[in-house]
């Protein structure tokens, strides 16, 4: 074992073994008998299992002052020096458009129920005026809660002054406890947001919230219109996938720059309070906006066959890992990348002839299925299809 510019280097268990064998002929001589049935034969492979599981335990510590080897409570520890910790188990969360008829306060544990009788509660109290307001809301139990759009609209808490609550947009499934291949991938963004730009330290801390699963910020710092994104001059888009809308506009209020403007449908306020001279309060409202992105679901058809005759091929399986795939925010689906999700499924057959599609199936492509600036693909198995052939 030793250590040089390539890191640790760790001897392997038959170099360790040989060594003590040699070392133990040098002190008995070379006719000693360290067949594995023999009891000095024994001994060297006591010596040599003890050596090998010490040099593994070095191994771990050493690997352990490194984030991108670091595990578990090791990995939580070192990254504490960057004020980074592992994100845990979370609710899921739900924007509800709330109508009141006069200005109302919601309680603290205003519920409302979805089609499955999923509750959903308010975080905090909440103050709304006449008319409709966008309010975060988080599921009741914790882990992966689902709803799909206009599917939260029966209030559980009655108040006379709500006319209808409705969610507009699906809900965002809380996740469990971050693994430490997710933290560690979180830790390289985290770094490089830091130490860069405004807007990159921006959506660093857009990432850093509870239950923000993704977000991109688009900025047109030019004196005429952006038509390819349908951005204002001089105006900032942020597009957020999860998170607290009140965390949000914190974040955003704060750190853009003086005189941007910002585009969405999403329409929040954050108060800052100011303390004059004579200890008298003063506060200013910041007007935010910002969106969530669109989400759409990207058709997958292809056709499988068998490699063998006897083989078999489990279609249910192909769909399963195609549902488990994740993307983010303006991320194009790649039908080459595809094929290798394919055949985590299995070897028995060859996948070809793969076509995405992102409207229904009007139009087919067999490359490349392009993302707009704010859409979100996701995968289900409804839209899958799979012919064997």
């Amino acid at each position: 074992m030793k250590i040089n510019e390539n890191g640790l280097q760790l001897d392997s268990f038959e170099d360790i073994f040989s060594n003590l064998a040699n070392g133990f002929k040098a002190v008995y001589g070379e006719d000693i008998n360290l067949a594995q049935d023999t009891a000095d034969g024994q001994v060297v492979g006591i010596f040599a299992n003890t050596t090998y599981d010490l040099q593994t335990h070095i191994a771990r510590i050493y690997n352990a002052l490194d984030p991108d080897f670091a595990e578990g409570h090791e990995l939580d520890k070192i990254l504490k020096l960057i004020a980074t910790t592992r994100l845990p188990s979370t609710k899921s969360t739900v924007d509800i458009s709330v109508e009141v008829s006069k200005n109302v306060t919601l309680p603290s544990d205003y519920t409302i129920k979805d089609i499955n009788e999923q509750e959903w509660i308010i975080t905090q109290e909440q103050t709304l005026t006449t008319g409709t307001t966008t309010v975060s809301f988080e599921a009741k139990e914790w882990g992966k809660v689902e709803a799909i759009a206009n599917t939260i609209t029966n209030p559980v808490t009655i108040l006379t002054e709500v006319i209808s609550v409705n969610n507009p947009l699906s809900a965002v499934a809380g996740r469990d406890e971050e693994d430490d291949i997710s933290l560690r991938n979180r830790r390289n963004k985290l770094i490089g947001y830091r130490a860069t730009s405004l807007v990159s330290s921006m959506l660093g801390k857009i990432l850093n919230l509870e239950n923000v699963t993704d977000a991109i910020i688009y900025e047109n710092y030019e004196d005429t219109h952006d038509d390819v994104k349908d951005i204002d001059a001089h105006t900032m888009w942020v597009i957020i996938d999860g998170g607290e809308i009140n965390e949000i506009a914190e974040v955003i209020a704060t750190d853009k720059t003086v005189g941007c403007g910002l585009k969405g449908l999403v329409n929040a306020t954050y108060t800052e309070t100011f303390i004059r001279s004579n200890g008298t309060e003063r506060t200013h409202i910041h007007e935010v906006k910002f969106d969530r992105p669109t989400l759409t679901n990207a058709s997958i058809r292809f056709k499988v066959k068998k490699r063998n005759a006897n083989d078999v091929i489990d279609t249910e399986k192909i769909k399963e890992v195609l549902e488990q795939l994740h993307f983010n925010i303006a991320q194009n689906i790649t039908a080459t990348e595809l094929y290798a999700t394919i055949y985590q499924a299995g070897n028995t057959f060859i996948a070809y002839d793969l076509e995405l599609s992102k409207d229904d199936g009007d139009t087919w492509v067999d490359d490349i299925l392009e993302a707009l600036c704010d859409e979100k693909f996701i995968i289900g198995k409804d839209d899958i299809d799979i012919t064997e052939e």
